[in-house]
């Protein structure tokens, strides 16, 4: 039997000499293609071969051929087999996701940044201490924001930060699964690269005074301005806005994400029954669920509807991208300062704990799959601070008068 075919058979390999440079070398035949197969590693000496070919010999047995041909695979050509195949739009199948993403932009977004800086680097050379590096350098760097105004200039936040580090987890893992590393960067023990804590959680949420400026905004006003050295007087009657009231009221009376509420069409409405349904296609969670409506949300979306075209397939509050220029006006309307619409959402499951709604249901009602997840949208307001303070006065009170009663009743014994 040839030398070669012992080589195969047990995987053990030798040392080879190319033009004075040392190779480590092992050979095996193709398992389909029956074909002869080699793999060389430049090594310093002969020292450094037999442990590289004791390495090559176990990344064979144990993970396959893959692994040993993506020693020059670059992060750049890796970025790209993982948005070919994994950054496609999501397939449906009877409301449920078979494939995809629902959200590509975001994904492909967050790869520009990967892409700069790991993109020559070999995928295999890529340590922890080098995302480690690249999270240091994204800190550093600030971002630009433009406005009607000009631009502003601000820190960049560590959560964008860590959705950008999710996104890269996510591409190593994708090697992993198709053999071409045998074990991420981010597979450290004991440390963690991504850091959730460090995230600044925000806890804005809207209190009813702001809500009645919020509402009485969309509604009809006077408008004067300057022109020519004249003071011009104009009647708003603020039918433009009408979609907005309806669609805050829904927003802060069922906690809805943003985007489950900006593709609900009239065929997911039942204005009878007074609910909605957030079908899965729509849903972050990809799952279909009910919400129930308030009284004051369904007449809003009952006078929404006969304003409407009366389509099914229409969309319930007419918007098609975003509404952050409508959005900004609103707030300066109704003098609120620091109020993004995702606090409404904050505000709904705020109200629904004070209301007393048992929170395994807010949560099914929300979306919430996590319970650490949702305890990042229950802020507690001024007026449940104080509640909670008296129910542990009565608490103290009766506690109190319990041990007077038992020294009253130990001292008559």
């Amino acid at each position: 039997m040839s030398e070669w075919r012992k080589s195969k058979r047990s995987h053990e390999g030798g040392i080879k000499v190319v033009k004075g440079n040392l190779y480590a070398r092992i050979q095996w035949v193709d398992e389909i293609s029956g074909k002869r197969k080699e793999k060389l590693r430049r090594v310093a000496n002969r020292t450094e071969a037999r442990k590289v070919i004791k390495e090559m010999v176990a990344e064979l047995e144990n993970h396959g051929e893959e692994t040993l041909k993506s020693d020059k695979l670059t992060f750049a050509n890796l970025a790209a087999d993982y948005e070919s195949k994994r950054l496609v739009e999501a397939t449906f199948a009877n409301g449920i996701k078979v494939s995809g993403k629902r959200s590509v932009q975001p994904s492909k977004s967050s790869l520009k940044p990967l892409r700069e800086y790991f993109g020559r680097m070999l995928v295999r050379s890529i340590k922890s201490s080098d995302i480690e590096a690249y999270k240091a350098q994204r800190l550093k760097t600030q971002v630009e924001i433009k406005t009607r105004d000009g631009k502003i200039v601000r820190d960049r936040k560590i959560s964008s930060i860590n959705r950008e580090l999710e996104h890269l987890r996510a591409i190593f893992n994708f090697a992993k699964d198709d053999g071409l590393i045998v074990k991420s960067p981010f597979e450290v023990k004991g440390k963690s690269l991504i850091v959730k804590t460090a995230e600044n959680s925000r806890d804005r949420i809207l209190s009813k005074d702001e809500e009645i400026r919020l509402l009485e905004a969309c509604g009809p006003r006077t408008i004067s301005y300057m022109r020519g050295g004249k003071e011009i007087t104009k009647h708003d009657d603020g039918d433009s806005r009408g979609y907005l009231r309806a669609l805050i009221m829904v927003a802060v009376d069922t906690g809805a994400r943003r985007g489950e509420l900006f593709k609900l069409q009239w065929k997911d409405v039942d204005l009878i029954d007074g609910t909605i349904k957030i079908q899965a296609s729509n849903s972050k969670t990809e799952k279909t669920r009910v919400i129930g409506l308030t009284s004051r949300a369904r007449n809003e979306l009952q006078e929404l509807w006969e304003q409407s075209i009366k389509s099914l397939a229409g969309s319930v509050f007419g918007i098609h991208s975003t509404i952050k220029n409508a959005w900004k006006t609103l707030c300066e309307i109704a003098e609120i300062e620091d109020l993004n619409f995702h606090d409404l959402r904050h505000s709904a499951t705020t109200r629904m704990i004070n209301a007393g709604i048992p929170h395994t249901e807010v949560m099914k009602i929300t979306g919430h799959t996590q319970i650490i997840t949702f305890l990042r949208y229950l802020n507690l307001s001024n007026e449940s601070l104080i509640r909670s303070a008296g129910m542990l006065d009565a608490y103290l009170t009766n506690e109190d008068s319990q041990i007077s009663n038992r020294q009253v009743f130990d001292s008559i014994n």
